[in-house]
């Protein structure tokens, strides 16, 4: 019963994978972080309103940018990594502008390179970067990692439904098909709905609803995930879903987006320092 109670559902939503799936070091590590050292200290902000796009990385863009004269390129994506012709060093890097029309770009002439990637990230950098993968087979075997799946859905609501909680946790229900899942009552936790209904009037809940491990619940359509979410697992929490219809809803996925700390992972972690030497990594799965 602790396992499947405690243990099973905490991990799911700070590890976004079941105990058995996870590395034993890092599990422990979790736990005693979140339930033992902190469990006082610990809660969940929310930001009051807007996104954190919009509330925290924008801003800090535009001072970062009219405070050290350095520029912060959007949507933009690193493709491949260039080296010098003795491979010790990088000297420039290639990305993709998709403010552009999706042009290829070159930015030369670095004097260092920090590369702020998740599994996935890096394996599309080191796949298209030969030079890189052979100087740097500690890089290759991080690229060699997997990563989790996730899905996020945003839901607005006809009428308020009353919580016991604003932030929620699901578990145990087989509609989860093994993912973990996550469900924030937004009206609750952003006063002002007016920016939460972009500017419509307010006429319920509004709900971010997030599923880890979700492998099995991306291949669902759009409305299939707001339907399990609205018809199964939601009631089947709160009963007071059952009288609540959706007035609008988007979905998002993100394949392979979170770490897996997987067992026996540690030694492909990436370093913080690499075989090049102007080339270093950041991340919460840096091997330290």
């Amino acid at each position: 019963r602790l396992v499947d109670d405690f243990i099973r559902p905490t991990l799911l939503v700070g590890l976004f994978k079941p105990p058995e799936e996870l590395s034993a070091a890092v599990a422990m590590e979790l736990l005693y972080f979140y339930a033992l050292a902190h469990q006082t200290s610990f809660d969940v902000r929310w930001i009051k309103k807007q996104t954190i796009q919009e509330t925290m990385i924008n801003p800090l863009a535009k001072y970062i940018g009219e405070n050290f004269d350095l520029t912060v390129k959007p949507k933009c994506r690193v493709s491949r990594i260039v080296l010098s012709d003795d491979a010790s060093a990088v000297t420039a890097i290639e990305y993709t502008d998709f403010s552009a029309g999706s042009e290829t770009q070159v930015l030369d002439g670095l004097d260092g390179c920090v590369l702020a990637l998740g599994a996935k990230g890096m394996k599309g950098v080191v796949s298209n970067s030969p030079e890189l993968a052979q100087r740097c087979p500690e890089l290759s075997r991080a690229a060699s990692l997997g990563g989790i799946d996730v899905v996020a859905a945003r839901i607005w609501l006809d009428k308020y439904v009353a919580t016991e909680n604003p932030a929620n946790v699901l578990s145990r229900f087989e509609g989860l098909r093994g993912a973990g899942g996550t469900f924030f009552m937004l009206d609750q936790l952003q006063p002002d709905e007016d920016a939460l209904w972009a500017g419509e009037t307010p006429q319920g809940s509004v709900l971010s609803c997030d599923f880890y491990n979700a492998g099995a619940i991306l291949p669902l359509s759009d409305q299939g995930i707001v339907d399990l979410l609205m018809k199964e697992l939601l009631p089947a929490a709160v009963p007071g879903f059952k009288a609540a219809n959706v007035v609008d809803s988007y979905v998002q996925r993100f394949p392979g987006a979170v770490t897996w700390f997987s067992p026996g992972s540690f030694k492909s972690r990436p370093p913080l320092e690499t075989s090049v030497k102007n080339l270093v990594c950041a991340g919460d799965w840096v091997r330290m």
